[in-house]
Parts: C-alpha cells; sequence; structure tokens
C-alpha cells in the first residue's frame, strides 16, 4: 500500500515600484502525492503585498492578502491498523460482495482486509482559506518622534469534508449498518486589531534616550462546526458554535545608556472570555536589564572581543489556550417520507459540557540570566542562557468523580509545576574563503530542561496523582501520572521482573505461570511487588522516566566553494523516552488464539506474552536520536544575465537509534519550557504506524 510518493510545485512572482510604491504578485501550485496509495493533496494559491507611502514619507500604507484552495484525498480510517492486524498468510482478492477476501463469518473481532478498505472507501476534503492584513504608520507631524500603528488581520478558513464507507465492506457486514456518509463543513473566522502609539523622546531623559508605546490589541474567533447531510435516509446534524474574545492593553518602557546600559519594562493587562467575568482579566508584567561590557573602558583593551554582554530579566505570562465552554446543539431527523422524526418537529438537544465555573488563567514566573560574547568582530559569536520558571494553576483536562459533573472529564486548573534549564548556542564563520574559496559557516545549540510538578489542588479530594494517558488495548487504561514531585507526564507502570535481559513470563519451576498455557497470569510472578502486601495493586506502579529529552542538540553547517553550496540540518534528543503502544497492544500470543488469524507484533519473540501486559515498563523505551533533517546541494550560475539556481534537497537523510518504534520522534513531547503540559505537543505514547517520509527534491530559480 505505500509507494514512492511523487510531486511538483511550481511559484511565480512578479513585482515592481514606483517612487512611493512597490508591489509583489505571487502564484503557487503544489500537487504531491502520500507516501500511502491514494492519499495526496493539490493545492493553488494567490498572494498580493502592496505598500504605499504617502505624504512626504510620513503615512505607510501596506496590504498583504493571500488566497489559496486545497484539495485533499486522505487514507480511510481503519486502513494502517488493519494493515498491522490483519494476517500477513490471509489472501488479498476473494469472492466477498466487496470483491475483496475477508474472514469468512462476519466475526466481530476479525480485522477488515485493508486494501478493500483503500479501494471502496474515501474521505476527501476542499478547503479554502484566506488570509490578509492591512497596516498604517503614521509619523505625527506635530509632536517630533511620535508614531502611530494600526493593523487590522483577518484569518478565514472553510472545509468541505466527506467520508463515504460502501455498505460492502467487512466493517459494515458484520455490525449491519449498511454503510455510512459523513459530511462536514466547518468554518473558522479569526480577526484581529493592533493598535499602538510609540514615543521617542526626541531629547535624552538623564544620561539616556527614553521610548514609550502604548497600545490596545483586540482578537475574535468564531468557529462553526459540521452541518448536515440533507436527503439522506437518516440524518443527523450537530451544530458546534464556538466563539471567543480577547482583549488586551500593553505598555512598554524602553532606555538606553549609550547602548551600555539597557532597561525594558513592559505590562500587559488580558481579559479572554474564556474564563467566568469573575477570572477573566489577568496582569502580566515584566522588566529586563541588559550590561554590554564591551563599551566598557576596562574592556577596551582584550583583544579579539567584540562583544560581552549580560542579561537579566523577569516576567510573568498568561495562558488561556483551552476549548470554550460551549454548548453542543443536535438536531435529529428522521426517515425522509415521513420528513421528521417526531410528529413533523426537530428534536433540538442542549448539551453543556463539563464546566469548572472558577478556572482562571495559567500564570507563569520566569527568571532568566544570560550572556551573549563575539570574538574577532562577531566571526565567533555565542550565548548562554538560565532559566527557572514557575507555572501555577495549570490548566489541564483531567478525570473526575462520576456524578460530579456533567462529564467524566473536565477543563481546570490542577496544580504547579517547575522548568529548570540552560541553554548553549556558538555560531562561527570557520572558513572564509571568498568567492573562489572554500566556505563554511556553522551554529551549534544545546539545551538542558528538567522540570517537576510540585503541588495538586485540592479540588481533586487531596489526590497525590492524576492518571493521565490513554492508551489502546484496554478499556480506560492509562500510562502516564501527573505526581507532585515527579516530571509531568511521567510513565507510571509495573517494574517488569527480568530474567536474562528478558521479561519474565514464566514461574521459577520454568513452566507456565500456575501450569496453565493460556489461563490467567498471577501478577505477582511478573511484577516488582513495591510494598510487599503480597498483590499487585495499583501501589505497586511507579513513575518511571518521562517523554522530555533531557538534552537536545541542534548543528547546522553551510558550505560553500565558487559556484556550489552545501548546507545541512542535524537534531538530536538524548534521555526521552516513548511508551511502544503498537508493541504492547499487538504483542500477545493471544492474537492467534481469536477467531480469525492476527498478525502480531515482533516483540512476542522476545517476550512470549500469552496476554497483554499493557501496564509493564518493558514497553517504556529509550527514544533518543540522532537524524538529520535536511541536506541540500545548489549550484548558482548565470543564465542571460540574471541569476539562477539549480538545487537538490533531501529531507529526513537518515536517523540513529535504539527505538524499536517506527519513529522515535512519533508522539514524542518536546521541550517542556514553553508549553509546560503540552497542550499543543504530544505526550511519548507511540501509537502511530504511519512512515514518516524521505522527500527528494529538485528545483530551480529562474529570474527574468
Amino acid at each position: 500500500m505505500d509507494r514512492p510518493a511523487y510531486g511538483q510545485e511550481h511559484s511565480l512572482a512578479v513585482s515592481g515600484s514606483g517612487e512611493s510604491s512597490d508591489y509583489r504578485l505571487s502564484v503557487n501550485f503544489l500537487d504531491q502525492d502520500g507516501i500511502i496509495q491514494g492519499a495526496g493533496t493539490q493545492r493553488i494559491s494567490l498572494g498580493v503585498n502592496y505598500n504605499q507611502r504617502l505624504l512626504n514619507d510620513q503615512l505607510s500604507l501596506s496590504a498583504h492578502v493571500r488566497g489559496s484552495r486545497a484539495e485533499d484525498e486522505f487514507i480511510p480510517q481503519g486502513v494502517l491498523s488493519n494493515a498491522a492486524q490483519m494476517g500477513p498468510t490471509q489472501p488479498v482478492s476473494g469472492n466477498e460482495p466487496s470483491g475483496f477476501y475477508e474472514w469468512p463469518g462476519n466475526i466481530l473481532t476479525s480485522p477488515d482486509n485493508p486494501a478493500a478498505i483503500l479501494e471502496l472507501a474515501s474521505e476527501r476534503a476542499t478547503t479554502f482559506r484566506s488570509i490578509g492584513n492591512l497596516q498604517a504608520e503614521y509619523a505625527v507631524p506635530v509632536i517630533d518622534g511620535l508614531l502611530a500603528h494600526l493593523s487590522l488581520g483577518y484569518d478565514v478558513i472553510k472545509a468541505e469534508r466527506e467520508n463515504f464507507t460502501p455498505g460492502v465492506l467487512h466493517s459494515q457486514l458484520k455490525v449491519g449498518t449498511g454503510g455510512q456518509f459523513r459530511r462536514e463543513n466547518p468554518s473558522q473566522v479569526n480577526t484581529v486589531l493592533d493598535g499602538y502609539l510609540n514615543y521617542v523622546v526626541p531629547r535624552n531623559v538623564g544620561p539616556g534616550t527614553l521610548g514609550l508605546t502604548a497600545g490596545y490589541s483586540y482578537s475574535d474567533t468564531d468557529l462553526l462546526g459540521p452541518d448536515g447531510i440533507p436527503g439522506a435516509r437518516t440524518t443527523q446534524t450537530f451544530l458546534d458554535v464556538q466563539d471567543s474574545k480577547l482583549i488586551s492593553y500593553f505598555g512598554r518602557l524602553n532606555y538606553n545608556i549609550d547602548d551600555r546600559y539597557l532597561l525594558a519594562a513592559s505590562i500587559r493587562r488580558d481579559g479572554s472570555s474564556r474564563f467566568g467575568p469573575d477570572n477573566a482579566w489577568g496582569t502580566f508584567p515584566s522588566v529586563a536589564l541588559a550590561w554590554r561590557l564591551s563599551e566598557e573602558p576596562f574592556m577596551q583593551g582584550l583583544t579579539g572581543l567584540s562583544d560581552l554582554k549580560l542579561r537579566s530579566s523577569w516576567g510573568r505570562t498568561g495562558n488561556q489556550g483551552f476549548g470554550n465552554y460551549q454548548q453542543y446543539i443536535s438536531y435529529l431527523v428522521g426517515d425522509a417520507q415521513t420528513q421528521y422524526l417526531i410528529d413533523g418537529e426537530f428534536v433540538t438537544t442542549i448539551r453543556p459540557s463539563a464546566v469548572d465555573p472558577n478556572i482562571k488563567w495559567e500564570a507563569t514566573r520566569s527568571v532568566n540570566l544570560g550572556l551573549d560574547f563575539g570574538f574577532s568582530n562577531q566571526r565567533f559569536s555565542g550565548a548562554i542562557d538560565w532559566y527557572d520558571k514557575k507555572t501555577t494553576d495549570l490548566i489541564f483536562t483531567v478525570p473526575v468523580a462520576a456524578g460530579t459533573n456533567l462529564s467524566n472529564f473536565v477543563t481546570t486548573n490542577i496544580g504547579s509545576m517547575r522548568n529548570r534549564g540552560i541553554e548553549f548556542s556558538l555560531g562561527a564563520r570557520i572558513l572564509e574563503g571568498g568567492t573562489d574559496g572554500l566556505s563554511w559557516t556553522a551554529n551549534v545549540t544545546a539545551a538542558h530542561n528538567s522540570n517537576e510538578l510540585l503541588t495538586i489542588n485540592p479540588l481533586f479530594g487531596g489526590a497525590d496523582q492524576i492518571l493521565v494517558g490513554g492508551i489502546a488495548g484496554g478499556v480506560g487504561s492509562t500510562i502516564q501520572t501527573l505526581t507532585p514531585g515527579e516530571p509531568v507526564y511521567s510513565f507510571f507502570v509495573y517494574e517488569h521482573i527480568m530474567e536474562n535481559g528478558k521479561p519474565i513470563y514464566k514461574d521459577v519451576n520454568g513452566g507456565t505461570v500456575d501450569g496453565v498455557p493460556n489461563g490467567v497470569i498471577n501478577e505477582q510472578d511478573l511484577y516488582v511487588d513495591r510494598d510487599n502486601d503480597g498483590v499487585i495493586t495499583l501501589d505497586d506502579r511507579r513513575p518511571f522516566e518521562d517523554p522530555a529529552p533531557d538534552w537536545t542538540f541542534g548543528q547546522s553547517s553551510y558550505f560553500g566553494y565558487r559556484n556550489f553550496d552545501l548546507s545541512f540540518t542535524l537534531r538530536a534528543h538524548l534521555g526521552n523516552y516513548v511508551y511502544n503502544n503498537v508493541a504492547s497492544n499487538l504483542g500477545t500470543f493471544s492474537e492467534v488464539g481469536r477467531g480469525a488469524p492476527f498478525n502480531l507484533h515482533s516483540s512476542v519473540l522476545e517476550t512470549g506474552f500469552e496476554e497483554q501486559q499493557l501496564l509493564s515498563d518493558y514497553y517504556v523505551e529509550d527514544a533518543s536520536f540522532l537524524r538529520m533533517d535536511n541536506l541540500t546541494l545548489g549550484y548558482s550560475f548565470n543564465l542571460k544575465g540574471q541569476s539562477a539556481r539549480a538545487f537538490a534537497s533531501w529531507q529526513n537523510v537518515f536517523t540513529i537509534t535504539g527505538y524499536s518504534g517506527v519513529d522515535p520522534t512519533a508522539n514524542v513531547a518536546a521541550s517542556l519550557r514553553d508549553d509546560p503540559l503540552q497542550t499543543s505537543a504530544l505526550n511519548g505514547i507511540d501509537n502511530n504506524i504511519y512512515p514518516r517520509a524521505r522527500t527528494f527534491t529538485g528545483g530551480l530559480s529562474l529570474r527574468f
């Protein structure tokens, strides 16, 4: 089902300028196949940029508009999971209504033929998007140094997505649903208004210059959820409307003494509609100081030193990044012949989601100390930063006791955590060969971060941990914990007894546990009884490793020799762990005892597991890796007096890792420094079998 995926991308831009204006028109076309058959995308986009200067350049206007239309073909749901589970000895074609082989008898637990799903089912979408921005800057003539700025922007997205599963597919026959068709028409409109005044005092204030900024910002997000399917025999329409607003007032002060001593202070007052009226507003100040020691007289005698600056900052920031507490309104329409479900009337169900009315801003206090340095006229430069961040009132979605709210989960403030770390960066022009010689510029980064959950709010009845991280293979099973004193998202597992480097699955007598080849397993024979009570319970699970890397490294290099250029980027994570949910879900001999033959994960050859051991630490693997993300080779030349460049690029060049899964970065959380609970990142549970593509790109850039 996988394939080499070919694609093409073409861009054309036309630009021009006059005495007081300039413009740029661009068009882009992309046609890219997916690495799985049936997947692909086609996108065309148009862009217009225009800048105009008026009133003797006192007024500057600029407009930027871009629109696109994308046609996407997606892999139908179930293709990859069934490809991993279907017995490899089974044929592809057969005499079923679909024309493909399916295990006879419509056994509910039998896998479906992935080739049939890929051939007969479909999922496609058409997405329209437009992004625009209008800016105006005006140098107020009556007040020297006063600049007014106004910006208006929008981002509009409208999608039409359809999913069709015919009734002849095995998944439909074995449950008798008769096929499904789903249509979604979501749309989203984001608008933003920013306005500020910037005043640089014309004369020195004391020994230095003073700059002041004051402004206002307003943003609005409107989301309209799925639409319906008119005319269907049975129709269920869901209408989901969300609206959120963020209003901000802000001010900033900058003070500069001879570019030697620098002070910056700011304050924001933000109000969000995501919170109740009592907690809608938050105040977030910051202050930063810098001292450029290289400008001091006592540093002038140091040969080779070109820059040395000490920095320190303190600040408090807020986070309101979670979904609205919206109402879901459902209209249920029955058989088309009777027109409506009940007495010719719409049935309306209003179901509000779970709510914590006291939820408030998540706030992070951060302290940063830094040193910037440069030598040999900045031929060598770098920075060292140390930071300490404490986040309070963490926003997270957690389970709650049944009957205490309108859902089993609620988004609320759960406690506090701390991130500490250090970051290094170094850049160097190692070789400077000029236009005909070899040049080499390199940059290296390294970062270490440690995080710790400090407290959990008493909302949870004094509980000392919150179980999170749902996994496949069990009903309601979780594999991670939020426990004070431990890194967030630590894996919460049993310590498997090991023998000769393998997880034990037999008793001390060498036979199958309890002498039953496929019987009930006594977990006390498999796991360490940490509390010595003779029974394996939740108290015997332990926080064990976490998804965030201890160290991250990056290296980029650029080489130039005459008309040739070569560049590459390397990236490495050390100390990050991943729970291999593909192995834990499919790595047992019980799969071959089902009514239909199932494929097994190769880990069963090592473990010999006959039943799932989902909570074993055996499946928590070190996923450290080194990857070359990009390699590009280019050649520049003149074509009829105009510059041109041919290039070839290779992405995902190689990965070195000891992780046994498909990809060590699949569902791996990044650094927790800027996103404490990874609301926008994944959390170290790998249930992904979609292969990462290795991409080759060749291109030609021409100028006319």
